[in-house]
């Protein structure tokens, strides 16, 4: 120490870092700071290490995250923590920016490091905007979409979503000037201001508790070394042991398909934007300004000039109930908002469909990395898959009317989940909704089959017999077949359109086999037979256009779709 003491004064250097006192004793209110400063050093280290790995191109970006992820030994560890790492600064800096606010530490002198505080929450936000978008996953890809488009919906915002996404479209110049925003811009300018606000906090020292008279502050104070340091270091430690838990817990950070701007994916910012999604649902059209410049604006506002706003003769809470009153409302408005957002989400079928399906779609695209990933990157992680001919077979042929896995058009069904139970009630339940048959022009053969015709328990058991007649009665409840088979008899009036015996021609299609691979296969050939849909069949024929064998297989990948 004494060597180094002579040649670079660390004593001193030590000396000014924790010879500080601390009026009114040290407290746990104040630890805050301390825990960001921890937890954006810990992110620069994460960074620096997940850099080693990571490859900036949209060719590239996917498959490195997911070759670290599923691959480098630990990799899923510390790409993890660096994720959960980015949410707790968020929540973090909130919580130290309310407890500045209580303590009313934005006040004369100390009107700096409050602006500078709110530049720095700015930048964490950010930091998770332009970090989430670089794995180039469908999440990442298409919640960062809609936060670049709230931006582009503000006036003058146009050129600005332009310079940072590289053109009007996303693409390989958007994840390269987002990974250098992220990496190079965001940090200095971070670093910038943290040290701004620490010489300013230096200069002014901790904002003392308000109910304490001088003659308390003073008999009361403690120096930083070693009683506040203490409580900063085992908050910090209490801080790192909670991002370690949640990691573990959650096996790291989800990573989804490749993004594909072709996909259906269903798009929603990350939690902490979810507030503001949420209140752009209240202003359509013209008055999406409100809800993107006018609100917002307003806000940073009355935050920037709260300093001055605040006339209250002391720091104490009671005389600063304004200030006080803001702050909370502000912060009500936006966890109910978020609330709202994700119990809107919650109770949205389509919705949870959608993300069933891209978790599935996830989980199979990086099993198939494990066997390499084509140069052409991105998507091309799918050619691995035996069933990708079939696909880009169906995304040929069939996709500009029905969907699959997520992808395609609504003019026809969908298949997703074809035959299985809930698509067969849903069916029934209601033709034409847009997952079946509402977007074919002219199909309304089929009428509802609303609950005072058809109870839920009846529909259940005529969908048991419906499955029942597809042949295979391994799986089924046969005493819920036979029930369902006497109220199509009697109750249901399916009987009169369509027939249950092999070849019977009716107004509908027969549901002998309907849903195996054979039937389907028929249908892809001559809808028009005079089994199925006969005069009401509005599918081309694929008979004369598709071979046999290529037939065959697009029935076995519809099909399919139900079992996963």
């Amino acid at each position: 120490m004494d060597w180094l003491d002579d040649r670079i004064g660390i004593k001193a250097l030590l000396g000014g870092a924790l010879d500080e006192d601390v009026p009114g004793g040290a407290r746990m209110r104040y630890v805050f700071g301390s825990v960001l400063v921890y937890l954006f050093m810990q992110q620069v280290v994460l960074g620096i290490l997940l850099a080693f790995y990571y490859s900036p191109s949209a060719a590239s970006a996917w498959a490195s995250t997911a070759y670290l992820n599923d691959q480098v030994t630990g990799g899923w560890f510390l790409r993890g923590l660096h994720h959960h790492g980015s949410s707790a600064m968020v929540v973090v800096t909130v919580l130290h920016l309310l407890q500045v606010v209580w303590a009313g530490a934005y006040r004369k002198p100390r009107e700096v490091n409050w602006w500078s505080g709110l530049g720095m929450a700015g930048i964490v936000l950010a930091f998770a905007l332009t970090g989430y978008l670089l794995p180039w996953d469908q999440k990442g890809y298409w919640a960062t979409q809609v936060a670049t488009g709230i931006m582009g919906t503000v006036p003058g915002g146009e050129p600005m979503q332009q310079l940072v996404q590289g053109g009007h479209e996303y693409g390989n110049l958007t994840i390269t000037r987002f990974f250098a925003i992220h990496v190079f811009v965001l940090p200095l300018a971070l670093a910038g201001l943290l040290g701004l606000h620490l010489w300013v906090f230096r200069k002014h020292g901790v904002t003392p508790p308000a109910d304490l008279s001088e003659e308390e502050l003073v008999q009361k104070t403690q120096p930083f070394w070693p009683n506040q340091l203490f409580l900063d270091v085992l908050a910090m430690a209490l801080c790192g042991a909670a991002l370690v838990g949640l990691t573990v817990y959650t096996h790291g950070a989800e990573l989804y398909a490749p993004a594909d701007p072709a996909s259906n994916f269903v798009a929603r910012p990350e939690w902490y934007f979810l507030f503001l999604f949420q209140l752009l649902k209240y202003f359509d059209g013209p008055l999406q300004i409100i809800a993107t410049v006018i609100i917002p604006g307003a806000v940073a506002a009355v935050l920037l000039a709260l300093p001055f706003l605040d006339r209250s003769p002391d720091r104490k809470p009671r005389g600063r109930m304004k200030v006080l009153a803001f702050v909370g409302a502000l912060m009500a408005g936006v966890v109910a908002l978020t609330a709202l957002a994700i119990v809107e989400d919650a109770n949205k079928e389509s919705y949870r469909e959608g993300v069933e399906l891209a978790k599935q779609q996830a989980e199979r695209a990086r099993e198939l990395a494990k066997e390499g990933v084509l140069p052409a990157g991105g998507t091309a992680v799918f050619d691995n898959d035996p069933k990708q001919k079939t696909r880009l077979l169906f995304q040929e042929h069939c996709a500009t009317c029905h969907t699959i896995e997520g992808k395609g058009g609504n003019e026809a069904p969908t298949f997703d989940g074809y035959g299985t139970r809930e698509w067969l009630t849903a069916l029934v339940r209601n033709p034409a909704d847009k997952r079946f048959f509402g977007g074919a022009k002219g199909h309304d053969t089929m009428e509802p089959t609303p609950k005072d015709s058809l109870s839920d328990e009846q529909l259940a058991a005529v969908v048991e017999y419906m499955v029942y007649l597809q042949g295979d009665q391994s799986e089924v409840d046969k005493a819920l077949v036979e029930k369902g088979k006497t109220v199509w008899e009697n109750d249901a009036e399916c009987s009169g359109c369509h027939e249950v015996e092999a070849g019977a021609e009716g107004v509908g299609p027969t549901l002998a086999g309907r849903g195996t691979t054979a039937w389907v296969a028929r249908v892809i050939a001559d809808s028009s037979a005079p089994d199925l849909f006969g005069d009401t069949a509005q599918m081309p024929k694929f008979g004369d256009k598709l071979t046999q064998e290529q037939i065959t297989a697009l029935a076995e990948f519809v099909t399919s779709a139900g079992t996963q």
